[in-house]
């Protein structure tokens, strides 16, 4: 074999490492199926999916070299229609998006509320819902009924693409990080929560 084939076989070897590499750090997706409680005591089940990218914090604490870049939530609308909706983040900070935690039924439109982290280290809230087949923001005022938690927040890493979500599960997952981040424990009764 000749220098140059050699040369050209290494580079070749070390060119599919690198893309292999740069694939793993670029994301992908966690899917998943999760029941949930709405406020009227109904059960449902709706799809989740947490878009991921490359990066996040620092090395120390994001080992697994990609952040949420996006969520989604599709369920069929409770209204028995039987058409899929689908909601998905818009907003974001400099390093993560939006994140859903409350879906319900509010006068018999769809509503998700969300959160995003605040320059100063708190929580903003926000209030979506579902009308004339499109999300609409609505805007919250300084103080509303607070709102607790009804889709999993956390340990969402953990799960294998496909996995069922049942309540009880959900529960155990989000319990001991509620604890530490009260932010995502409820919505409200405030439109912006400080830093616990």
């Amino acid at each position: 074999m000749s220098r140059r084939s050699i040369k050209a076989g290494l580079l070749f070897i070390s060119l599919m490492i690198l893309g292999g590499g740069m694939s793993a750090c670029s994301g992908g997706s966690a899917k998943w199926k999760e029941e949930v409680q709405l406020s009227d005591g109904r059960i449902i089940v709706v799809e989740r999916e947490m878009i991921t990218e490359g990066g996040g914090d620092e090395w120390a604490s994001n080992r697994n070299g990609f952040k949420p870049k996006e969520y989604r939530i599709r369920f069929a609308n409770p209204d028995g229609s039987g058409r899929i909706v689908e909601w998905r983040s818009i907003k974001e900070t400099r390093t993560w998006p939006e994140k859903p935690l409350v879906l319900d039924i509010e006068n018999t439109l769809p509503v998700v509320f969300s959160t995003v982290s605040s320059a100063g280290g708190g929580y903003i809230y926000s209030k979506y819902l579902y009308k004339n087949n499109v999300w609409v923001e609505e805007a919250l005022p300084e103080t509303f009924p607070q709102h607790v938690t009804n889709l999993l927040v956390f340990k969402i890493g953990n799960l294998k693409d496909g996995e069922f979500v049942t309540l009880k599960t959900k529960h155990e997952m989000n319990s001991d990080d509620m604890r530490g981040n009260r932010g995502f424990a409820q919505v409200g009764p405030t439109r912006i929560r400080r830093a616990d």
